[in-house]
């Protein structure tokens, strides 16, 4: 048994990971009180955790045609942001690059970046080694970054 899974390893039929991350950048832009969300996540991680939902197939003519709102409902599901309420995002789009999926949100109505209050739990679901990094830029603020790992509770950003 071992040698038959060290075959298949060694072949490339069964693809092994070295880690498991994705990352959410979070940006205010004061200009337009929005907070603008990048959440960088490995392509078929995200595919293989909705596979009981649809066949997503991103980035090719087969792509599933509700990709956008079936990955905006898994993201609902694993992101929270407060700040004194929950907030609500706009689902903005996303992007193939290689085997990174880029998904953009927008918050709108967003004075400060000051308290925000983040729970990631994208792929914990599925990976137990997931980690999810989140940096959280202002304008005149430094950089606050948090990692997520599983069974870890909510985190404010303060500065």
């Amino acid at each position: 048994m071992k040698a038959a899974l060290l075959a298949l390893i060694l072949t490339g039929a069964l693809s092994v990971h070295d880690f498991f991350v994705s990352i959410l950048t979070i940006r205010h832009a004061p200009a337009t009180r929005t907070l603008d969300l990048t959440w960088r996540i490995t392509a078929h991680d995200i595919e293989h955790a909705l596979e009981n939902v649809a066949p997503l197939k991103l980035g090719s003519d087969r792509e599933h045609l509700k990709a956008d709102s079936i990955l905006n409902a898994y993201f609902l599901q694993h992101l929270v942001l407060m700040q004194e309420k929950q907030l609500n995002w706009t689902w903005i789009g996303k992007e193939l690059d290689g085997e990174t999926l880029y998904c953009y949100l927008q918050v709108d109505s967003i004075a400060s970046p000051k308290d925000l209050l983040v729970q990631n739990t994208l792929l914990q679901d599925l990976f137990y080694e997931q980690q999810n990094l989140v940096h959280v830029e202002g304008e005149k603020l430094p950089t606050r970054s948090h990692t997520f790992i599983r069974g870890s509770g909510p985190h404010t950003f303060t500065w």
